[in-house]
């Protein structure tokens, strides 16, 4: 009976598009940009002001596309550039690259970098968890080393979705400061 638990579970950490979900973003009293992929673990006081980035599957980014499934936060603003007023910063902000505001697009950046941001975080939690594996069962141990897999998995996944959004900026004539 433990042993076909034990392969019940390996099981499930071995399919990686279970674990694949929407992204979720807020932003909290301080001015910290914040994911996750369930939508439980944001604060209740945010839950109005989340916004749903989208699935983290194979997407249109990977033929070199941007995502379209993005939605603007309410309220989001880029910083100033240094040296322009802000009226340039503005029209700058609402000018189309490619048919979407730098905004946009930073907005983007921001998620994907910071989704790259919270594996690597997840992926160092996993790897220092095995550091001590004496009080650790062999099933837990695998288990462990099946879900790092799948997160550096996860990760190559979404820097191919980065380079390929990196690659329609650029062809967008998209500025650095969107980046």
């Amino acid at each position: 009976m433990v042993k076909i638990c034990s392969i019940l579970v390996l099981l499930v950490f071995m399919c990686p598009g279970i674990t694949l979900a929407e992204t979720y973003k807020w932003v909290d009293d301080r001015g910290t940009v914040n994911f996750t992929e369930d939508l439980s673990q944001v604060p209740k006081k945010y839950r109005k002001k989340v916004r749903t980035i989208g699935d983290v599957g194979p997407s249109d980014s990977a033929a070199g596309e941007p995502a379209r499934d993005a939605k603007p936060m309410k309220g989001a603003e880029t910083s100033p550039a240094a040296g322009s007023s802000s009226g340039e910063n503005e029209q700058k902000k609402n000018k189309l690259y490619g048919g979407r505001s730098g905004g946009d697009w930073k907005s983007e950046f921001d998620s994907l970098k910071a989704n790259i941001g919270a594996t690597d975080n997840q992926i160092a939690e996993l790897n220092a968890r095995l550091s001590d594996t004496s009080r650790m069962s062999r099933t837990e141990y695998l288990s462990i080393q099946n879900s790092i897999k799948n997160l550096s998995f996860h990760r190559d996944e979404v820097n191919k979705k980065l380079a390929a959004l990196n690659e329609a900026a650029s062809r967008a004539g998209l500025p650095g400061e969107f980046r």
